[in-house]
């Protein structure tokens, strides 16, 4: 018995010295074996391969440099006014890491190796932008391009650790203004924005001149978000001029028409919540953080979610104008390719989804519909048919073709690049539609307001021998190509939240219902918000 006891308090004497030597260490986040070391991507990726060959430039010892790893954490925490999420980056692991360091004077080499992968990986995120979380945001792009995160541009970006961590930051972050001014504005929403604001119930449109309980409601709602001082007044309850003319402001930031009135869509914008306003800002700057890495000095830029089309030579503006962009059902895909020539006098191959979709119904009530049109029909292996040999109740083995000319859907030129969506930028007959509001109407090209403009701006940066050959092709009525010397970089991008430069917020329409899922992944985002507006 007396052998037991004395054996059992040694042991208990021993393990309690044990759990005093090692308290520190625990608080400090020693890791007592090599498994607790944090596992980091797949060795055959880009960042895991940056990060070994910055580890060998720099060495383990580059994170024992006093000040550094404080100051990588303060940049990883900072990285909220940009919308990202430190954690994504191991801050709290970093932060057991450097108590450690300041405990024991020394680091683990996978510490060390975990530091250089959070930097290099933030650097990344922050001057390339993350990885497309949805195949909806994705974007395509050209092989001829290249890969923007490979392992030498990721390397590019840290400097080889020559100049300080927030200097390597900051010059990371982009300088697009249109990402700096969201920025700006994400920071102050995040001052500024109450929790909630009132939401307004379904019912009647509102207009000037009403007096109602829900007048009173939709000037609390423009008021908690700063449009004008609306409380003032002596009525409350009456939609007078100054409540009209907030309506209108509030409609002009959200591209809605600016008519004072508050329909069904003006409505379904003002009860967007704050909290899910704050999470599409967020998505918004990480498609900004991709757009500030794919924009070149000289390039086309199709603005998808405001239908509008802007040229860019050596980072001026040189020519914009309106779009017609694809449908909800049919939508012009997020890409990046190059502009390799231009199509004058263009013949029409009827795609099979619009034949089979929109044009067959029509032949197949007006026998004449392909004669009125100068749309002819082919087999596949280019053999013209008559129309009236063919089954239209059951077309199979056949094409349609629309000669060049007047009425033709692609209008009088055609700027193609490659891409395997079969879609190009192209003149239209259909210019009313330019005066719309929202200007979703093509099956997944882009129409050109007066892309026979655009088309010379494209060719008048050629020598004079192309500009000659263009003119002369587009004058003989037939179908050409005109090939650009120089290929020029094209992108279809798309965005929903923007601000000026004076730090004013502008949300676009969703209209392919993109940011939704990006929204419900946000992982700063309230949950309990998210269910509250899941009821408006």
């Amino acid at each position: 018995m007396y052998s037991f006891h004395t054996k059992h308090n040694i042991t208990a004497l021993c393990t309690g010295l044990l759990l005093w030597l090692t308290a520190p260490l625990t608080q400090a986040g020693f890791r007592f074996d090599p498994q607790d070391c944090i596992t980091l991507p797949a060795p055959d990726t880009a960042l895991f391969q940056a990060t070994q060959r910055f580890q060998d430039q720099v060495g383990n010892d580059f994170w024992h440099a006093p000040g550094r790893l404080e100051s990588l954490i303060q940049q990883l925490a900072a990285l909220t006014a940009d919308g990202l999420d430190p954690q994504h980056y191991h801050i709290t692991d970093l932060r057991e890491v450097l108590g450690f360091r300041n405990t024991w004077g020394s680091l683990n080499d996978c510490d060390a190796e975990l530091a250089s992968f959070a930097y290099l990986s933030a650097l990344a995120d922050l001057g390339y932008g993350r990885p497309a979380d949805t195949e909806a945001d994705a974007t395509w792009y050209s092989p001829q391009l290249g890969d923007r995160r490979s392992v030498d541009n990721l390397l590019a970006l840290a400097g080889g650790g020559n100049q300080p961590v927030s200097t390597t930051f900051d010059q990371t972050r982009p300088a697009l203004p249109r990402y700096q001014n969201l920025r700006q504005a994400y920071q102050h929403a995040r001052e500024a924005l109450p929790a909630r604001w009132p939401t307004l119930d379904t019912g009647p449109t509102l207009a000037p001149g009403d007096r109602t309980a829900e007048v009173r409601m939709l000037r609390q709602r423009l008021q908690a978000e700063g449009y004008a001082d609306l409380t003032s007044t002596t009525d409350p309850d009456y939609f007078d001029n100054a409540l009209a003319e907030a309506v209108r402001a509030f409609q002009r930031r959200h591209y809605l028409t600016a008519d004072g009135r508050v329909g069904d869509n003006t409505r379904a914008q003002l009860n967007v919540q704050p909290q899910h306003r704050l999470a599409q800002i967020r998505a918004n700057l990480e498609r900004m953080r991709r757009l500030a890495a794919d924009l070149e000095q000289t390039m086309l830029l199709v603005d998808i979610a405001a239908a509008r089309i802007e040229y860019y030579r050596q980072g001026e503006l040189a020519w914009s104008g309106r779009a017609q962009v694809g449908q909800p059902l049919r939508e012009t895909p997020r890409l990046k390719s190059l502009i390799t020539h231009v199509t004058v006098n263009p013949s029409w191959t009827i795609p099979t989804t619009i034949f089979v979709e929109d044009k067959l119904p029509l032949i197949q009530q007006d026998p004449g519909y392909l004669e009125d049109r100068n749309i002819s029909v082919f087999n596949y292996r280019g053999d013209r048919l008559d129309a009236a040999d063919v089954d239209w109740n059951n077309p199979r083995g056949i094409l349609l073709r629309q000669a060049p000319g007047p009425g033709n859907a692609l209008g009088k030129v055609v700027i193609r690049f490659s891409n395997p969506f079969a879609v190009y930028l192209h003149d239209t007959p259909s210019s009313w539609l330019f005066n719309t509001n929202s200007r979703f109407y093509s099956s997944g090209c882009v129409r050109v307001e007066d892309a026979m403009s655009l088309a010379e701006t494209l060719i008048g940066d050629a020598p004079t021998r192309y500009r000659k050959q263009f003119e002369e092709l587009r004058a003989s009525g037939e179908s050409h190509n005109v090939h650009l010397p120089r290929s020029v970089p094209v992108l279809l991008a798309y965005w929903t939240a923007e601000a000026d430069s004076d730090g004013h917020l502008m949300f676009r329409p969703d209209a392919y219902d993109i940011d939704a899922p990006l929204i419900a992944d946000d992982p700063l985002l309230q949950p309990a918000m998210v269910s509250a507006d899941h009821t408006h």
